[in-house]
């Protein structure tokens, strides 16, 4: 009995181990959709992210630059953001540029820890 016992326990030991390091730990991911005036979605615009100034609580120093896909999209990762910031807080607030030729638009975001957070930014004309 205990041939077989013991086998069996060690292959399920082996199993919950392996399952446990298999599991994908969710991300931290901030997309921006950018949209023209007439609601359209806008692919090749530039995309900042800036750390607000203004948020309380206060968020630490960051930024980053992307630009929207084909389908008017882009998508920032936050993990390295969030892995510096784990020990204070767990939301960051942040301003959101777009620029494409002469249109401009800004934006407010708050994301979240191992959230995904969708923002949408519309153009302006700029003067």
């Amino acid at each position: 009995m205990k041939r077989i016992i013991r086998p069996l326990f060690l292959a399920l030991i082996a199993l919950f181990i392996l399952n446990l390091t298999s599991c994908e730990q969710p991300q931290s991911l901030l997309k921006v959709f950018v949209r023209d005036a007439s609601g359209n979605l806008v692919g090749d615009a530039e995309v900042k992210i800036i750390s607000s100034t203004n948020s309380d609580p206060v968020t630490a120093k960051h930024s980053d630059k992307l630009r929207t896909n084909t389908s008017g999209f882009c998508t920032f990762n936050l993990d390295t953001f969030f892995k510096s910031q784990i020990a204070t807080s767990r939301d960051g607030y942040f301003d959101i540029v777009v620029e494409k030729d002469q249109f401009s638009g800004i934006g407010t975001v708050r994301a979240t820890y191992q959230t995904t957070q969708v923002q949408t930014v519309k153009f302006s004309t700029t003067n």
